[in-house]
């Protein structure tokens, strides 16, 4: 099966360096993403204390098939992140993200706060495109395809934007810290893309309550994913946040 815009570079090994991990972490990461309009009420209930959502409120989904991860055996990922704003800046929440990895599932969510849970993930690309699925608990809750447009020149980043997530180190159950992260990344394809995205209808993965499944736009993306600029924490999530999470977070 062909695939979009392949290549492949050796960035070295990893090393620990001022200012963040760099090395090779993730390699070849290929990506079908696209953003979607935002249920701004249900959004906030969901968001921890100091963190609105964006003008336009918007989301983005993806699904990711990661060839040559550095830590673990190839594996693939799914994610919602909402696009935010803090007195900190502009930035990422991310809200739910499965994998279907055990290593990578332990290591995202004890290090670095990303809500991973386990899921059944479907990934096939080829000449033109890519169709994706996320099935948990025997719900289809996520369903992207795509059709590969032009070239983006100047693309914007995929992960390389300041994120705040919850929960990660220090991490305490029911109030938990903050963390503000912002990875490094090298793109290497990006493509406009035309994207459905079809979101099932699960208690537990609630993607529909709060996300629409119009995109605005969709994308094809090949990336490396270096390491991280900084890590620190920056704020805390209360046991309200925690209740209105609960589902979607650890179950």
């Amino acid at each position: 099966m062909a695939h979009i815009g392949e290549k492949i570079m050796d960035f070295g090994t990893r090393q620990v360096v001022k200012g963040g991990v760099k090395g090779k972490l993730w390699e070849n990461s290929r990506f079908i993403l696209a953003d979607v309009p935002l249920k701004v009420g249900e959004a906030r209930k969901i968001l921890p204390w100091g963190i609105q959502p964006a003008d336009p409120p918007r989301a983005t989904l993806f699904v990711v098939d990661y060839k040559q991860p550095g830590f673990t055996v190839p594996y693939k990922e799914a994610a919602a992140l909402l696009h935010v704003k803090t007195p900190l800046g502009e930035g990422l929440h991310c809200c739910w993200m499965v994998v279907d990895d055990d290593t990578a599932l332990v290591l995202g969510r004890e290090m670095l706060g990303y809500p991973k849970k386990a899921a059944v993930i479907t990934y096939e690309e080829d000449d033109q495109g890519i169709k994706a699925t996320v099935t948990r608990r025997g719900v289809e809750v996520l369903a992207m395809e795509g059709t590969r447009g032009a070239s983006q020149v100047s693309p914007p980043p995929v992960f390389d934007i300041k994120t705040f997530n919850v929960g990660g180190i220090g991490q305490c159950f029911a109030v938990n810290p903050v963390w503000l992260i912002r990875p490094i990344e090298v793109i290497h394809d990006s493509y406009d893309a035309e994207v459905s995205v079809a979101l099932g209808d699960s208690e537990l993965d609630p993607l529909s309550s709060f996300l629409e499944p119009d995109a605005v736009k969709g994308r094809f993306a090949v990336t490396d994913i270096l390491g991280s600029k900084y890590l620190f924490p920056v704020g805390v999530a209360g046991p309200k946040w925690f209740g209105n999470t609960y589902n979607m977070r650890f179950r």
